[in-house]
């Protein structure tokens, strides 16, 4: 009988990976120090600049989140609540997050869930049935495409950010089947944003439900950081807000915003909500505090922004290759692993970067995503790109020199 562990050997000895052992184990084994957020670390007594961080607003240290989170812990432990959110783990403190959510979306109601990506691969699953179309953008998140899957629903992949393709699938629904459109707000990998107007157009023509997931856009774009679609005055197209707490907030956990009676059924059939042990007291506390501290973050996001279009200048005139951004994600892409030796040779220079390969992003390619955030000086951003070009030479010289 075949064994099914056999993919997991294959794998691990491919040619691909053969080649590389040593440097994945490098890049993605690497232990990080216990802080890694805010602009610097310390790594083995080395302080280190960090740009591999989603810590937008540097508000992850904050003292605000860090007295709620001890102040809860202290009241109800550091893990409590020990159940389900439908059996015994709903405290005071999740409702109040939920509700304070539910404004800042301006929606009816909202549902935390324990992490980011249980609420997208939960509400997507279970939100769409077998009589029902689901048209997903290409490069949505995973986590998104993981719930496409588990869903019982007809699905179509439209390229990225091609609404033409969109809504040639939407033509295409002759029996009239219920249809959801799933975009990010903003893409996780090379930081552009979703066409919010042009999505608006469709939706007036064939009446679909959109759903957006906002994890790189809230906390970073809109008033008061209410994310991409409030950016573009564009929010009442959007029927659900998807996102997480693990970036501009500087916590973890994952939520949905919506209709009350939406938000209702998830609440009693999505699984990721209900089979699983409720977010700590703790962290409900620490991502409350975060909330009001985002929406009054507004001289932390004009730093943030200040320091993207910085960065992108300084690239320019390089030999990096920045993909097509539009937020502070800076994506510098390459061919192969190549963005994995220049993260292990930045790391060597004192700078913690973001690698990232297949499948997160097209075999045969790899991306070094770089990350500004409010916490970065203009000084920080010049180290950067110092040693990114030193990296930069180290590659040239390599391939000019006799093997």
């Amino acid at each position: 009988m075949p064994d099914l562990f056999v993919k997991c050997r294959e794998f691990v000895s491919s040619n691909r990976r053969r080649a590389s052992t040593d440097l994945f184990q490098k890049v993605f084994g690497r232990p990080l120090p216990p802080r890694n957020s805010g602009s610097r670390v310390l790594n083995n007594g080395q302080q280190m600049l960090q740009f591999g961080s989603n810590d937008y607003l540097g508000i992850a240290d904050h003292p605000v989140v860090h007295n709620a989170f001890v102040e809860a812990a202290d009241e109800f432990g550091p893990a409590a609540p020990m159940g389900s959110r439908l059996l015994t783990g709903t405290t005071r403190l999740h409702l109040a997050i939920e509700e304070e959510l539910a404004a800042f979306k301006e929606t009816e109601a909202a549902l935390v869930f324990s992490a980011g990506a249980m609420a997208t691969m939960g509400v997507v699953s279970s939100l769409f049935g077998r009589d029902d179309l689901l048209l997903i953008d290409e490069r949505a998140h995973a986590s998104l495409h993981l719930g496409a899957q588990a869903s019982r629903a007809t699905v179509r992949v439209f390229r990225h950010n091609d609404l033409g393709h969109l809504e040639d699938l939407l033509r295409r629904n002759v029996d009239r089947r219920p249809v959801g459109v799933v975009v990010d707000g903003v893409c996780s990998m090379h930081g552009d944003v979703a066409p919010f107007q042009e999505l608006r157009a469709l939706k007036a023509t064939y009446h679909f439900r959109l759903i957006v997931d906002d994890a790189h856009g809230t906390g970073v774009f809109g008033p008061q950081g209410k994310g991409t679609a409030f950016e573009f005055a564009t929010s009442d197209v959007v029927d659900l807000h998807l996102g997480t707490f693990s970036k501009a907030f500087g916590t973890i956990g994952g939520f949905v915003c919506g209709p009350n009676d939406v938000i209702t059924f998830l609440r009693y059939n999505c699984p990721t909500f209900i089979f699983t042990k409720a977010m700590p007291a703790a962290i409900a506390a620490a991502t409350r505090a975060a909330l009001r501290l985002v929406q009054e973050a507004d001289a932390a996001r004009e730093t943030l922004w200040e320091n993207a279009r910085y960065l992108r200048s300084r690239l320019q005139g390089t030999e990096f290759s920045v993909g097509p951004t539009e937020s502070p994600i800076t994506p510098l892409v390459a061919r192969g692993e190549e963005a994995l030796r220049w993260c292990a040779r930045l790391d060597s220079l004192g700078i913690c970067t973001a690698a990232v390969t297949y499948p997160a992003v097209p075999l045969g390619t790899s991306l070094l995503r770089l990350t500004p955030t409010a916490a970065h000086s203009k000084a920080d951003i010049d180290r950067l790109v110092e040693a990114l070009r030193i990296v930069r030479a180290g590659d040239i010289l390599g391939r000019l020199l006799p093997a």
